[in-house]
């Protein structure tokens, strides 16, 4: 596709049931691959992290990143340079948001535009990231999006869902309802229109019925779990934006069960660049109840 949606890992989330999820929600998935002896990783884990990456990157579903010696202390040093300060934890988790950094120069050919964002397995491992690394600016604002959605069990074979990803139907409703997430409700909020909200919730009932129609069509064991896309906003777009409450109690109550929206703020590590937004984090939710 010219246009792709990444998500990205850190060097131990294979071991997390949330590797096997983001291939159904992902176009391709970035998988840090290290070149060294790095935590507690074995090398027998590596071997089999790397042939199962291989396989998914053979079949247009993932990305490897040879991750090499003391790449990621560079990537922490670049950001103490820029002003920031890193609290101490297991740092190698965030190995999800370097990887957010460096995406752009493993574009297959075909592929010209593509937006990553990290991915966790719980809430508690988002918040822990962001606030980790400390601002000197303000906090910005983030939107959240969740759903409940339909993934693969944590040992759903890789060839049963590359089966799916490979069906056009398939790939044409992931895409339809990613857009609607990351496109729809920013461009709502400006609107502040009854109608328009309205209209799009009739079409967020019709892309989350052709989503879950098309991979209830394969035959793997699945479970519902809630998604959170999370929004961050740049300050000028927020600034435009107004009647931001109004709006999100309106969207939500109008269909509180199929999504739920809501405003919070959070230290951001870095500039917008000029964006009105980009996403800024996927996390999965096996445990919430919308």
């Amino acid at each position: 596709m010219v246009s792709e949606h990444w998500g990205t890992f850190s060097i131990y989330d294979h071991r997390d049931s949330i590797f096997v999820k983001s291939l159904v929600l992902f176009d391709r998935v970035v998988i840090p691959i290290p070149e060294y002896q790095i935590g507690d990783l074995t090398n027998q884990e590596i071997d089999r992290l790397y042939a199962d990456a291989t396989y998914l990157e053979q079949n247009g579903a993932a990305i490897i990143y040879p991750l090499k010696q003391g790449e990621f202390q560079e990537y922490q040093n670049d950001i103490i340079k820029e002003g920031l300060t890193v609290k101490k934890r297991d740092l190698l988790y965030d190995t999800r948001l370097m990887l957010k950094t460096r995406a752009e120069d493993f574009k297959p050919k075909g592929v010209y535009e593509i937006s990553t964002v990290p991915v966790y397995g719980v809430r508690e491992q988002f918040l822990d990231a962001y606030n980790k690394i400390s601002p000197i600016t303000s906090d910005s604002l983030l939107l959240e999006l969740s759903q409940v959605l339909t993934a693969p069990n944590e040992n759903t074979p890789l060839e049963s869902i590359i089966k799916l990803r490979e069906k056009d139907s398939f790939q044409s409703a992931r895409k339809a309802l990613r857009e609607w997430q990351v496109k729809k409700i920013p461009d709502l909020l400006t609107e502040n229109s009854e109608k328009q909200i309205l209209i799009a919730k009739e079409e967020f009932k019709e892309m989350l019925r052709r989503y879950e129609e098309e991979i209830n069509k394969s035959t793997f064991n699945k479970s519902k779990l809630v998604v959170t896309s999370v929004l961050a906003i740049g300050a000028a777009f927020s600034a435009a934006m107004g009647q931001i409450p109004t709006a999100i109690a309106f969207m939500s109550g109008i269909a509180s069960n199929l999504f739920s929206l809501k405003e919070s703020f959070a230290p951001t590590w870095k500039d917008l660049r000029g964006k009105n937004f980009e996403a800024a984090a996927v996390i999965y939710e096996a445990n919430r109840i919308l």
